[in-house]
This record gives C-alpha cells, structure tokens and sequence, in this order.
C-alpha cells in the first residue's frame, strides 16, 4: 500500500523588505565570556504546540544530558491542530488541519510584551509569529552577530553561508534560523514554448507580473495561467499574496514603521487581481477556510487541468524529482488542482526589486535581559545541530541551515525514511536525489535577504481585503481602512 502524505502548509504573509540600515549598539563581548560554564535554568517560550512542544522538549533532554548542570524548560501556548486520516482508493491520507487563529497570535503577543516590561520574560523566544522590527526596536532583543564571530566553537562554514549573510537588519543578527524556506515557479512544458522555457531554470529569478507578462500573449482561454486563487484568508496561496509580497516595500516599512496603503498603488494590485479574474487568467476566490472533511475530499479528487506557471513551495522540488521513480509524495499548499508530470523549474521568486528573501519555519533568539546568555546561546547552537535538525519529532518541511543535515534529509526523503516508509534506492533514485540537491543548492544561491513580518498587520490587511474580494467594498475604500488602522497600530 503506497501512503500519500498531505500537509497543509501555512501561507505566511510577508510584510517588509529585505536587510536594514538602522544602526543598533552590539552587544558587548570578548572571547573569554564563552568559556565560561553551560549551566543554569533557562526557559524557551513558543506560540505553536504543533511545531515546538515535542522537539523542544526531546532537545531540552538531549541538552541537559550533555550538560548536567543546565535545565531547559519548555513553554508552549497554541492548541494543538486537528490530525485526520482516511483512505481513498488503497492510499493512506493523513491531513493536518492548521486552523488560522488571529486572537490566539495577539493574545500570545501581548502576553510576551507584558512579561518582558515586567522583567520575568523567556531567556529565548521562538521568533515565528513575534514582531522582530519592534523587538529590535524596544532593545528586547540580544545582537547575535557577535555571538557568531567571537564564539571558537561556532563555525558559519557549517551552514549556509548566504542565509546566515542574509539575516542582518539594524546593524544586528537578532535571530538564528534552524532551517530556511524558499518559494519557485513551475511552468509546464507542454504549455510553454521552447523559445520562452530556454529564458528559466534554477539559476533564474521571477516575479509575478514577469510570468503575467509572458503569459497572457499566450493564454488562449483553454488553460489557466496561474493555478492560485486570486485571494484566501486561510492557509492557500492567492494571486494577491504573492503580489503583495514581491511588492511589499511600496507599502509598508516596518524599519521606519511608515505605512502608504492609500496613495493608490495598493488599489490598483487589488485591481489587478480582480482584473486577472475577469479575464479568466486565474481561478476565483476561497475566501474561507475549510473544514478538515471538506478539505479531505478536494485532495482525494483526481487532478483534472493544466496551467502555464504555479508557485510552489521548495518542498514541491521533492515531488517533481520524485516522477518516475516510483515512489510519490505530494504536498498540498493550496490553489486549483492540477496536473503536473510536465512541470519544470522556472526560477526562485523574486520581489519586485530582485531581491530574493527567505522565510523559515523555526527561529530563535534571546531576550536581552536573560541572565543566563552563554546557555541560551548553547541551547541555540544545540538546535543547528545535524541531529536536532533531522530530529524525527520535528514538524518541519524546510530545509536545514545546517549542511550536512541539509544533505541527509535529502537521502531522508528520497528513500522514504522522512515519512515513516523507508525503503532501498535503486540508481533511478539516487539520480533523482541527486539532481534534487543540485537544483535546492542552485535556486538557494540566489538567496540574499531574509523576511521581516508583522502577524498582526498580516491580519489585518487579509481581513480587510476580502471585503473587496467580495464585492462589498471598493479598492480604494479598503486602502483607507488599511491604511488607517495600520498607522494607528506602527505609533503605538
């Protein structure tokens, strides 16, 4: 029995642009304070249960036995998501409902900035939902770049070098990520002709409005160009969001805390995509999320269509290697379904300017009123480890910061062992593997900024352009509101 894996991947919605030119006090350090002893109680503080709790927890064991002295303890708040299987035609699904929860994100939010101000906070943060522009603001947060410079026993060979490059912003590295996520285009060979398929490949960049540029001159109504929605409030890719965040920085800088949704360039995105859906460019709207039954059913359904391009995540590299070797594994992250034996690799997704951001899915930093820095800093470099970054507790599908581990969940995936189905590659697999890891390498090396965000405006503006998207409000009227709320919400 073949055991098809569905996960449903959060769209995060990226809010600013890349590096930063504020400058920021370095923490002061000298080669001595490491050597000092890894000991001491420390507490690490997480919003998602799903993705923390049990690797945290099977790390902070880990750690305290290497260190006997120091103890870690683990603080989680989310509930946990709902976890369905079925069976449809002889294949295993199992489907991990990720229900969206704006409230919780705020509440854990406000939480943290109440026990900071209090001065009973974590000594280390999970960084994913937490606003790093105003932490780093505020002094909450320890500078880690000279952490890595001075520290002898931290090695940036180790890693990948441009991501660790990429993380500077106000003169600082406030976070260090364990693993990095990436977005690229896929075109469809049967669609697509030579003389425009020979402009992509892994070494390439792309945004949005290039495809669209390249693909309405050919799109004849048969085949959709985009298979995203042009807009969802829950976890799918739209059309708009991958606009809005290769176009970012004309809106929003979370670095100077200045917002410009109403000066029109805001409004006409929005038109832009309900433009690309008059012209039947584009699917239409989901602009609500769908329970774990419905969402079961959509994934069982046969593929039926073809489109020119589709965004997918650098986990879909792992699935179109896979063709043909006779093993399958398919991720689900939204959009239409379709068919995609003909998909190749167009390019990285750029923003509009070419910069290439990453996202990650596990980043931690330090409070700066720990009082025990040297074995939050430890615990940190625990977690790079090739062995905490293949831990099988992890809840994870990017790629590992650390090389060698980066590598070996490659072999991982590929042999099934990622999965709970291990098995022996032939040579065909070993090949596949292989031009997998050379393609992740490739479109990485385009890699030269990482994401800032801001859940609570990322919430604010999903909640407010649906409005436009339902036809109740006009572009320009939902710019206002934005605009609005978002420069009462960056004077607080």
């Amino acid at each position: 029995m073949k055991k098809i894996y569905f996960i449903l991947l959060t769209v995060v919605l990226i809010l600013t642009g890349c590096g930063g030119k504020r400058a920021s006090q370095m923490s002061e350090l000298t080669p001595e304070f490491f050597s000092g002893g890894i000991t001491g109680e420390i507490t690490v503080s997480a919003y998602d249960s799903m993705a923390y709790k049990s690797y945290l927890e099977e790390a902070a064991r880990a750690f305290e036995e290497q260190y006997p002295g120091a103890k870690v303890k683990i603080e989680t708040f989310s509930a946990m998501p709902e976890i369905r299987t079925g069976e449809q035609g002889g294949n295993q699904m199992i489907l991990v409902q990720m229900q969206d929860d704006p409230q919780g994100r705020t509440d854990y939010i406000s939480r943290i900035n109440t026990n900071i101000m209090s001065g009973e906070g974590a000594d280390i943060y999970a960084m994913d939902i937490l606003p790093i522009h105003k932490f780093t603001e505020s002094g909450t947060l320890e500078n880690l770049k000279p952490y890595m410079s001075l520290d002898p026993n931290f090695n940036k060979a180790e890693y990948r070098q441009n991501i660790l490059d990429a993380l500077n912003y106000r003169n600082g590295v406030w976070f260090i990520p364990m693993d990095y996520t990436f977005n690229y285009f896929a075109y469809d060979a049967s669609l697509v002709p030579p003389q425009i398929a020979s402009g992509f490949g892994a070494d390439k960049t792309w945004n949005t409005d290039e495809l669209f540029k390249l693909g309405i001159p050919m799109y004849n109504g048969t085949y959709k160009l985009f298979s995203a929605y042009n807009f969802s409030r829950g976890p799918s890719n739209s059309i708009f969001k991958q606009l809005l965040n290769e176009n970012i920085q004309s809106f929003l800088n979370l670095e100077t805390s200045r917002a410009d949704f109403s000066g029109g360039g805001f409004s006409s995105l929005l038109s832009s995509v309900k433009h690309y859906t008059e012209q039947g460019y584009i699917p239409g709207a989901v602009t609500g999320q769908q329970d774990a039954g419905q969402m079961m059913r959509i994934t069982s359904e046969a593929v039926t269509d073809r489109f020119f391009f589709k965004l997918n995540s650098n986990t879909s590299l792992i699935s179109q290697f896979l063709r043909g070797t006779g093993r399958i594994m398919r991720v689900e992250g939204g959009g239409a379904r379709n068919i995609d034996d003909n998909d190749e690799i167009a390019g990285i997704q750029s923003r509009a300017d070419g910069s290439v951001p990453f996202e990650y899915t596990r980043g931690f930093a330090v409070n700066n009123q720990s009082k025990n820095k040297l074995t939050a800093w430890a615990f940190i470099k625990f977690l790079l480890t090739k062995e905490m970054q293949l831990s099988s507790t992890l809840v994870n599908m990017g790629l590992p910061v650390n090389n060698e581990a980066r590598a070996e969940k490659a072999e991982l995936a590929f042999s099934g062992a990622l999965y709970g189905r291990p098995g022996e590659m032939n040579d065909q697999m070993r090949q596949a593997m292989e031009r997998y890891k050379a393609a992740v390498e490739k479109l990485s090396d385009n890699i030269d900024c990482f994401t800032v965000q801001d859940t609570v405006i990322n919430d604010m503006i999903s909640n407010e352009v649906r409005y436009f998207f339902t036809d109740n409000r006009a572009a320009g009227d939902v710019a206002g509101v934005i605009q609005n709320k978002a420069d009462l919400y960056l004077s607080e």
